[in-house]
């Protein structure tokens, strides 16, 4: 670059100095080698190198910038109707009973693999209360902070989603249509589908899902086949089925690593000392 300067100097003031010889690496086109500061020089390889590092520079810039917002998405784009998981974290997870303690071991254990590059999906089950959506946040907490911080992170609740989908129908200026939602779960590294099934009530519920709820599920499971999932919910693969149906269960579950909360008590519930 440094070359390609002096040598547009050297035309301001003055014609350089040719040494009579040609680049060798234009031939058979001719491109007289000049002088510049002594040294014999192709106008057209100085200027092919400068546009080349001009290119890298754009290139890193434009790099920099995706991966700044990749690693924004966590905090810009994720639905959350308990603010209070984004402090969720490993180091904050209580964990006192035995199931705990494995789970969380399990949780970490999870991450690492993600990190490693491994792709499949992981679901958090059991009863309300337990820290599946904890572990479930700390997972995702950690693989947005970790590496060159280059992987878009969401962590939605699908119930809250589901809403916010129904209240565009009637709101032209909303931006959370359900392209919007699909578009940013199919093409996101690594997401939590938080609370799967509460949109239908929940434990106990006979309900199935309605064709609008299918329609976006089916096309986040397709979408996100070559893509980790995390999902959790208090509902068994035989409720799942029944409320959603046996494919899309066996979309999302996928290779699964299985994270099941049957003993532990509900974290939620606390006694107050009157």
């Amino acid at each position: 670059m440094e070359a390609l300067r002096k040598i547009a100097d050297r035309f301001q003031t003055t014609v350089p100095d040719s040494t009579g010889k040609q680049c060798e690496k234009h031939l058979p086109k001719v491109v007289n080698l000049i002088l510049v500061e002594g040294e014999e020089v192709c106008p057209l390889c100085e200027r092919d190198r400068e546009n080349e590092m001009l290119s890298q520079i754009e290139t890193a810039k434009y790099k920099s910038s995706l991966n700044r917002k990749k690693y924004s998405a966590f905090a810009d784009k994720s639905i959350l109707t308990n603010v209070d998981l984004y402090d969720a974290s490993f180091g904050n997870y209580e964990a006192a009973e035995p199931e705990e303690v494995t789970n969380k071991e399990k949780a970490i254990k999870t991450f690492k693999k993600y990190k490693d590059g491994e792709v499949f999906n992981t679901w958090l089950t059991g009863m309300p209360g337990v820290g599946k959506s904890h572990l479930a946040m700390s997972i995702l907490r950690n693989l947005n902070e970790s590496g060159e911080k280059n992987k878009a992170c969401i962590f939605v609740s699908v119930d809250e989603m589901l809403r916010m989908i129904r209240s565009s129908f009637d709101n032209k200026e909303s931006k959370f249509t359900e392209f919007y939602f699909v578009d940013l779960l199919s093409t996101a590294d690594y997401i939590v589908l938080d609370d799967l099934g509460a949109e239908t009530g929940g434990t106990g519920t006979k309900k199935t899902a309605t064709d609008f709820t299918l329609r976006v599920l089916y096309a986040i499971a397709n979408a996100r086949q070559d893509k980790p999932t995390i999902v959790t919910t208090n509902l068994s693969k035989e409720e799942l089925v029944k409320m959603y149906d046996a494919k899309l269960v066996s979309r999302l579950r996928g290779s699964q690593a299985l994270i099941k909360f049957t003993d532990t008590s509900d974290k939620r519930m606390k006694t107050i000392e009157l």
